[in-house]
């Protein structure tokens, strides 16, 4: 899989790759959760010879990320800032580079719980037909200068009420096995979104299981989701670019399991928006445009009342509106590349 890691991929037992682009505010909180897990998996003495390795992997960011980074007993890798540069990417690099038998993928903006790794650690080992798992997910609201306004906890909606709850995906910080990597492939890099579905469907494909265990996993500082400011960022940024990863996942077969296991709710939009396109010219043909407005209302109400808000309705119907846009226009534009493509004479910091 890389350089290293094809002799001697198992002297690690775990693989922190943090991934960020200025993430000054919160890089120190993330590594140092990262190294407080490692006493649990060895004990201190033996932390550098076979417990945790730290891998933090820089989008060429232009703040103190790097700097503060090389503060730590940590590998600080980073993207050039001329290639394409995405989530996907960072991961990729990451795991590249990582000797760990299993590789844990961290946000630079999300602080790991300790327990929760070495209980990882403990299914892992004890379920070697998982290939992947994760936990409870929380999120802290923060502003620019690092104020807290309000948050979500479980923000998958996991069953804490059982030990373990086998899924389809598990989002972006999620623990994965290095022998169900080199069999299902790596993280694909050419991925402006999606790329944990994308890598968690192959994962299934390949005969892996995937589960959520017990206990809270990690803490994410980020914004609320549910703003106009976060939406318009995440469409200037391709997070809503599904179409690219349903290019990439029809090259083995796996285009619509993709649509259906992880945007149903674009799916849905579309083909909603498609038949009340298709029926308008027919009601006016017909004379029974009131009917359509009508169901129009009537579709639109049940939105409110699911939403509870109008609010949460507008923006909700705005977010699969932009989603579809975003998703029909990136297909179009995607042209697949093969992983390999990707450049990988990254820069060495430390």
């Amino acid at each position: 899989m890389n350089e290293t890691s094809a002799a001697t991929a198992t002297d690690i037992k775990v693989t922190v790759v943090i991934i960020g682009r200025n993430e000054e505010q919160f890089i120190g909180r993330s590594i140092e959760s990262s190294l407080a897990a490692a006493d649990g998996l060895t004990g201190a003495a033996e932390r550098a010879a076979a417990g945790l390795e730290v891998i933090f992997v820089d989008s060429a960011s232009t703040d103190r990320s790097v700097e503060i980074a090389t503060g730590y007993p940590i590998r600080v890798l980073q993207l050039r800032p001329e290639w394409p540069l995405c989530v996907a990417a960072g991961r990729y690099t990451g795991l590249r580079h990582s000797r760990g038998q299993y590789v844990l993928f961290l946000d630079g903006d999300a602080e790991i719980e300790a327990d929760w790794l070495h209980r990882a650690v403990a299914f892992m080992d004890a379920h070697p037909h998982y290939g992947a798992i994760a936990g409870v997910l929380d999120e802290h609201y923060v502003d620019a200068r690092g104020h807290r306004h309000g948050g979500q906890k479980n923000v998958f909606g996991q069953d804490t009420s059982r030990e373990q709850v086998d899924c389809k995906s598990l989002g972006g910080i999620a623990m994965y096995r290095r022998r169900a990597l080199e069999q299902a492939g790596p993280v694909n890099p050419h991925l402006p979104t999606g790329e944990d579905d994308e890598l968690c469907l192959r994962l299934r494909n390949a005969g892996f299981q995937l589960a959520r265990i017990r206990g809270r996993m990690a803490i994410k500082y980020t914004e609320r989701r549910d703003t106009l400011h976060e939406v318009l960022r995440r469409s200037r940024t391709r997070m809503y670019d599904y179409g690219a990863v349903i290019r990439y996942s029809s090259l083995y077969g796996g285009g619509i399991q993709y649509c259906r296991d992880a945007i149903p709710y674009v799916v849905s939009f579309a083909v909603t928006a498609l038949l009340l396109m298709l029926a308008l010219p027919v009601a006016i043909y017909t004379q029974t445009v009131l009917w359509w407005i009508a169901a129009l209302v009537l579709l639109a109400a049940a939105v409110v009342v699911k939403k509870r808000s109008v609010h949460r309705a507008l923006l909700s119907v705005l977010v699969r509106a932009v989603s579809t846009l975003r998703t029909i226009i990136s297909f179009v534009r995607t042209k697949p590349q093969p992983v390999e493509a990707y450049p990988t004479d990254v820069i060495h910091v430390r």
